[in-house]
């Protein structure tokens, strides 16, 4: 039991030890992390184009289920809620979207508006969301726009019974999308904060030199002989160790 709290004990000692050793390289730790914060925001300021979202709500009337009455039943939002993918095919379509790009004055291949292009349901419900993703913000907006003005008029002639209305259009968005500059940043920040506390521990673990007597004290060696500081000892002008007021050495 005493070798086990022995032991114990020298463990909890080297960890103290290493938790004072970073503590003293505090300044070194901090000035890596904000190194690695302010090089991650550069890196992402300089090769990530930012993006802008724009988006438009609409809503999806499924008047085929209405016909006969005038009460809308859970099946009724399930099948409106259903339509939204089909509406989404629709305005994802080449066609559509060849409309889209004349329409909001654009010079994009069909292909490419596709990939820009998030629609959703919003919360289950009868209305979604076209969202539109680009590098200019009034670009954006006018392509949002034309998918608003399209779908009430074309959707109608290709699902029968269905008509589109719009909620919301969109408006010219001021703040970036994407990238998140934060976000970068501060996993640079935690990086270099990380880093440098790896790289001071692995060398202080792989460092065997003795440079104290406290070091041998730790190994239980003992100590054969000390050498005395010449600098130290050159300020009062004297070679080696003081005894009293006489000085030994020369």
């Amino acid at each position: 039991m005493e070798i086990m709290q022995h032991d114990t004990d020298e463990i909890d000692i080297n960890f103290l030890k290493l938790f004072h050793i970073l503590l003293s390289k505090l300044h070194i730790i901090l000035l890596c992390g904000l190194l690695f914060g302010l090089l991650a925001y550069g890196a992402v300021y300089l090769l990530i184009t930012p993006k802008y979202m724009a988006s438009t709500m609409l809503y999806v009337n499924n008047a085929s289920t209405k016909e006969n009455t005038t009460t809308i039943t859970q099946s009724d939002l399930y099948a409106s809620s259903q339509l939204v993918n089909t509406y989404s095919a629709i305005i994802t379509s080449e066609s559509f979207l060849g409309q889209v790009i004349v329409d909001a004055d654009i010079d994009l291949e069909v292909e490419e508006l596709a990939k820009q292009l998030e629609i959703e349901s919003v919360n289950d419900t009868e209305a979604f969301r076209v969202t539109v993703m680009d590098e200019d913000p009034k670009a954006a907006a006018r392509i949002a726009n034309a998918i608003a003005d399209i779908a009430p008029t074309q959707i109608p002639t290709i699902v029968d019974g269905s008509s589109v209305k719009v909620i919301d259009y969109a408006s010219i968005p001021t703040d970036i999308a994407k990238p998140n500059y934060r976000k970068f940043t501060l996993i640079g920040i935690m990086l270099g904060l990380g880093i440098s506390m790896l790289v001071i521990l692995l060398r202080e673990i792989m460092d065997t030199t003795i440079k104290s007597e406290s070091d041998l004290e730790e190994w239980n060696l003992p100590t054969l002989g000390v050498v005395p500081d010449f600098a130290e000892a050159k300020k009062h002008k004297s070679y080696g160790y003081s005894y009293g007021n006489q000085n030994v050495g020369r």
